[in-house]
């Protein structure tokens, strides 16, 4: 071969590498990259439903593959992501895959009703209580006859306090479509109001309209087993308890909630081994927040403080990385500062409780959150000022009771306080003061 002839094939030969890597690095850089349904481990893995889950995924992927533009089976891929982290706990990566493949839809079409509702139900599990409202009403205004509209509007004005607005989503839901998800949310916000006897009755009607065996369902029925333990019949709710195991083998809020029956008799062996049971199922932090208080009831100080760090590790990483990108995480700042109350860590508690009362100041929960803290740290007077908010509602929650009497008793108010305390300690004799 000729000098200049091979010099020429060279050059043919570079020319046709740049354009094949160029068309390589461009059709790539477009591509979209879906998330992966990451692997479950332990007793999910086991679960019969794991292998349907695991072939709709790729079937998905397939159904992309052909039509990459396709959004109602980016929106079924962003339905597969939230329902997952919903079985395994893993909420930080599954909230996150959900959103990329919302905005991915959004992107083509900013006014996608389906697309608006996923994304503002995923900041609400992200703790994005305001956001996720703001994009409720932009899609009430997109269709005012969807049901799962007034939903997210329900749970959004729950979380920021507005309860009135909050009943009026859900009376609208429930009009609309009466269902397994509005009765929840009427049984809520009648157990936020004091009714637990209406809050019981919706939630028994909820557990009726369920799937037996679905997570929806199972989940009714913690409700209505938390409603008992705050009625003092604590048969009734091992029973809920014990028949959500039997539809759903190993559900660990059940394996939990045997776990606080057992607390409650003063079973501490039988109570720690259902939390663990539950926290190998799913590392949700209230599971080892239980385990930190049994730890200790148990005489097992050294376990109680190795699971206290551990918790507290990973909430501070959860809020840290939804400070820098809050599509990452969720807000933990309640979590937190109901830890730091127990290591009595007080400086740290009340400014994670602070943090969290400022983000929704209405919110009956974060008031006493940091009437809890105040009253820890001798502040009575402040604690009672925000126990007034989150008394407004005639909540009969046993423990806000307890507190608000216990502030009352240290404020001088000793027969208001007293009858506090006796009126909370009735609805659940058994809880620890």
């Amino acid at each position: 071969m000729k000098p200049t002839t091979r010099r020429t094939l060279y050059a043919l030969l570079t020319v046709f590498s740049l354009v094949f890597a160029a068309f390589i690095f461009f059709n790539g850089k477009n591509k979209p990259a879906f998330p992966e349904l990451k692997e479950r481990t332990g007793v999910l893995a086991k679960d019969p439903e794991w292998p349907t889950v695991k072939t709709n995924y790729e079937k998905l992927l397939q159904e992309l593959k052909a039509k990459p533009e396709d959004k109602k089976t980016m929106l079924q891929l962003a339905k597969t992501f939230m329902q997952e982290g919903r079985v395994t706990g893993n909420f930080s990566y599954y909230n996150k895959a959900a959103l990329d493949m919302v905005d991915l839809v959004l992107k083509k079409d900013p006014s996608h009703l389906e697309a608006i509702c996923l994304k503002a139900m995923t900041f609400l599990s992200q703790h994005r209580f305001a956001e996720a409202k703001e994009l409720a009403v932009k899609a009430e205004q997109l269709n005012p006859h969807y049901s799962f509209v007034y939903g997210l509007l329900c749970d959004a004005n729950v979380e920021l306090g507005n309860y009135p607005e909050a009943v009026t989503s859900a009376d609208k839901m429930v009009s609309t479509r009466p269902d397994i998800r509005s009765y929840s949310r009427v049984s809520y916000l009648r157990e936020i109001h004091g009714d637990v006897p209406g809050a019981i009755e919706a939630i028994q009607m909820a557990v009726s309209a369920g799937y037996p065996g679905a997570e929806d369902k199972s989940w009714s029925r913690m409700v209505l087993a938390h409603l008992y333990e705050d009625s003092n019949a604590l048969d009734k709710a091992e029973e809920q308890y014990q028949i959500a195991l039997t539809e759903r083998p190993d559900y660990p809020f059940a394996l939990a909630g045997l776990g606080k029956i057992a607390r409650y008799k003063k079973d501490y062996p039988k109570a720690i081994e259902y939390f663990e049971k539950a926290k190998i199922v799913m590392a949700d932090a209230s599971f080892f927040e239980a385990l930190i208080d049994l730890y200790r009831l148990n005489g097992q100080n050294d376990k109680a403080d190795e699971c206290t760090r551990v918790t507290i590790d990973a909430l501070l990483s959860d809020n840290i990385s939804a400070a820098k990108d809050k599509s990452l995480g969720h807000y933990s700042d309640m979590e937190l500062a109901q830890l730091y109350v127990k290591t009595n860590e007080l400086d740290k508690a009340l400014q994670h409780a602070q943090a969290e009362q400022q983000r929704r100041p209405e919110n009956i929960d974060a008031c006493e959150t940091l009437a809890q803290v105040f009253f820890k740290m001798g502040k009575a007077a402040e604690a009672d000022a925000l126990l007034k908010t989150a008394l407004r509602t005639n909540s009969q929650k046993p423990e806000r009771l307890v507190l608000a009497g216990q502030v009352k008793i240290a404020l001088g108010q000793q027969a208001e306080g007293e009858a506090l305390v006796a009126k909370g300690m009735a609805l659940k004799p058994y809880m620890e003061q």
